[in-house]
């Protein structure tokens, strides 16, 4: 394994989940957004036009296809990591996915041993709508929320799993987003207050920028993040460095 950053409360390793997973010792809680399905990956589009596109029909049928940065999941590696969050996660294991393959992460949680307890879905204000026009876009992704069979226990009582944050804008030179499929840290935030306790480690196996890893820093919860990409490690050891949010008395 190697560690690429580490303070009193976050350690961060550079590698592939599938080598450092299995060295890992117990969490409480894994709560993490994995690349998607390779259908999600073929059809992300553009905002902006080709420069010889012609609007088309609906006004923009042709745009860009855009490189995400890293591959879609595999069958594979999605069974993989839902038979080792299982093995690691004392209580609750947290999924994003594109809602397509919600069902698939509980078919692998479940046969690995887990509750299948509820989809959630992120409202996504902002999101890019459907170019095309000719069928409506996708308006939210899922979050699978699985739990070690026995008692559960969260920090919502009777809230539903629903939850509604803008996207992280994409503003260019101005630094608003830092990873191609970036959460916004208010959603992680939310999320961490709601199914962890303070002084909870919480794993995130595909840790991207360091949002789910900043956010549980911020809410006084100890986090481990693995990322494979050496730029996003640089990313988020830079963010995580930094002075953490003031977040209003959320605990």
């Amino acid at each position: 394994m190697s560690l690429y950053y580490e303070d009193d409360h976050v350690r961060l390793y550079h590698g592939k989940c599938e080598d450092i997973l299995p060295k890992l010792e117990t969490v409480a809680h894994v709560i993490t957004d994995p690349p998607y399905s390779e259908h999600t990956h073929r059809n992300i589009r553009s905002a902006k036009m080709l420069a010889n596109d012609r609007g088309g029909k609906y006004g923009a049928d042709t745009r860009r296809n855009v490189d995400l940065g890293f591959d879609h999941l595999t069958p594979e590696l999605r069974m993989f990591c839902a038979t080792e969050f299982t093995r690691l996660a004392s209580r609750w294991v947290l999924v994003f996915s594109d809602v397509e393959s919600d069902h698939l992460w509980r078919n692998d949680l479940e046969a690995s041993g887990l509750d299948y307890v509820r989809t959630g879905a992120w409202i996504k204000i902002g999101s890019t709508p459907q170019f095309s026009g000719d069928r409506p876009a996708t308006g939210f992704e899922a979050i699978t929320i699985a739990h070690p069979k026995g008692k559960k226990r969260w920090n919502g009582g009777g809230k539903h799993a629903v939850w509604t944050h803008p996207i992280v804008l994409d503003r260019g030179k101005s630094g608003a987003r830092l990873h191609t499929t970036q959460k916004p840290h208010e959603l992680m935030q939310e999320l961490v207050h709601l199914f962890t306790d303070h002084g909870d480690v919480v794993l995130d196996p595909f840790a991207g920028s360091g949002t789910t890893l900043y956010a549980s820093k911020a809410l006084g919860r100890k986090a481990i993040g693995i990322e494979r990409e050496e730029k996003y490690c640089e990313v988020a050891a830079r963010r995580l460095s930094q002075e953490v949010l003031d977040l209003g008395g959320i605990a």
